[in-house]
């Protein structure tokens, strides 16, 4: 029988699970509420279902005194929150349990190290947002995490990036705040280049994207799983959180004005029928995070709705509402994602349902690779296709909320890698 929490030998500290991320090797031995052993000290969370498995807890636990180290990270933390005389029940957004020497190194696949780069993001976002000491040390990893996110991972193999981040958000809802931030902020990235961004415009565009939401990414996470519209003091927060994310950076020591002008309007009503040329930089890049948060949303699934498909959600990007033309910014978006982007589902001339892997020469010809045969099944080994051809060639954009299939990325990365080897490598992102 296991032992209760008042047993003496198991004195338990509560900890968040939103704290943990793939590939993290426990320092303490996680517990349940009871007592009980989750995943034992020195194993790894080695995968993204180990770790969402271990988030849909509200709370898992430590023993104090199952080390020194224990003791001494708890105490920082309630020092921490005594200064500050915040609640204890926010100590955990005071305190770390991971292991610093780690924070610059990836273990395991590329989307692990990407499940690790959204999990370390989220943390970072939590510490942020509480503002003072805590927030002002945030901001100091947060330009770690920028050059891990695009110089370590993206921009190594944009491709395989495009596909781990895409196919996680329009796949699931858990975690979407940081996911989306994360998402976003890749994407303006890509943009940077075919929109002409001179490099400083690059950098204040990202982390505004990365930063947006800070102030409410507890409220977005609640919001994916929630049925229910925003009630009042919900769509109050909604309301507030440009202005309050704003005031929050000052006062942890954001001094870029264009990351933070472009933050206070990111929702702001823009004229329409202007060219980015035409804009102030503000407006500019204000502008190109708009399109790009209003497409990647609309493609990610809630629990009160489904995911739109690709081309439905690229032809609310691409046509402007109010404006009598097409947005340079979507058509930017179609031209670097293509018209199905990497990790989206289409359905091609063959009948089966395939997974796009990467931009093929043209928008509308990726190179995709197939998953479930004409009756829907699911295809034991996925077959890699280049829709140039008639046979295969996509007959239309499939919501990947219509999917009913588990896709084991590594396979997904390798088959991508295979299809560079051809004649038409070099194409596409990379």
């Amino acid at each position: 029988m296991a032992d209760s929490p008042s047993s003496p030998q198991h004195d338990l500290i509560a900890v968040s699970p939103a704290q943990l991320h793939v590939g993290a090797q426990l320092r303490f031995t996680l517990r349940d509420e009871a007592g009980r052993v989750l995943l034992a000290k020195g194993l790894r969370i080695e995968n993204q279902a180990a770790l969402e498995s271990l988030q849909k807890r509200k709370q898992v636990f430590v023993e104090y005194e199952e080390s020194d180290e224990a003791i001494k990270v708890l105490m920082s933390g309630l020092t921490e929150a005594t200064r500050r005389d915040a609640p204890l029940k926010d100590i955990d957004k005071l305190v770390s349990f991971k292991n610093p020497e780690a924070e610059s190194t990836f273990k395991g696949t590329l989307p692990e190290a990407w499940s690790q780069i959204e999990s370390r993001l989220k943390i970072n976002l939590g510490q942020l947002a509480v503002g003072g000491q805590a927030g002002t040390e945030a901001l100091q990893r947060l330009d770690v995490q920028v050059d891990q996110i695009l110089h370590q991972l993206f921009n190594r193999d944009r491709d395989a990036a495009v596909f781990v981040l895409l196919h996680r958000a329009v796949t699931g809802f858990s975690g979407y705040s940081a996911l989306h931030s994360l998402l976003c902020s890749c994407v303006c990235h890509l943009l940077a280049e075919p929109l002409k961004l001179t490099p400083e415009e690059d950098a204040s565009l990202v982390r505004a994207a990365l930063t947006m939401n800070v102030t409410m990414t507890t409220l977005q996470d609640l919001l994916a799983g929630q049925k229910s519209r925003p009630s009042p003091q919900q769509q109050a927060q909604i309301d507030a959180h440009p202005t309050e994310a704003v005031r929050l950076l000052r006062a942890v020591g954001v001094t870029d004005p264009l990351w933070l002008k472009v933050i206070l309007s990111h929702h702001a009503d823009l004229p329409c029928n202007l060219p980015l040329a035409q804009r102030s930089p503000a407006e500019r890049l204000t502008r190109i995070l708009q399109v790009v948060d209003r497409y990647t949303a609309a493609m990610s699934p809630r629990i009160s709705r489904a995911g739109r498909d690709a081309k439905d959600a690229a032809r609310s990007a691409i046509v402007q509402a109010g404006a009598g033309g097409h947005d340079e910014v979507g058509l930017a978006l179609v031209q670097v994602l293509g018209l199905h982007p990497a990790g989206t589902f289409v359905k091609l001339a063959n009948g089966e349902t395939a997974v796009v892997l990467r931009r093929g020469a043209k928008a509308s010809e990726p190179y995709v690779a197939s998953v479930l045969n004409k009756r829907d099944e699911p295809i034991a080994e996925p077959r890699l296709h280049h829709t140039a051809s008639a046979a295969v060639a996509v007959t239309q954009a499939v919501s990947a909320s219509t999917v009913r299939v588990r896709l084991n990325l590594d396979t997904m990365l390798k088959i991508l890698a295979f299809s560079k080897t051809g004649p038409e490598r070099g194409l596409g992102l990379r």
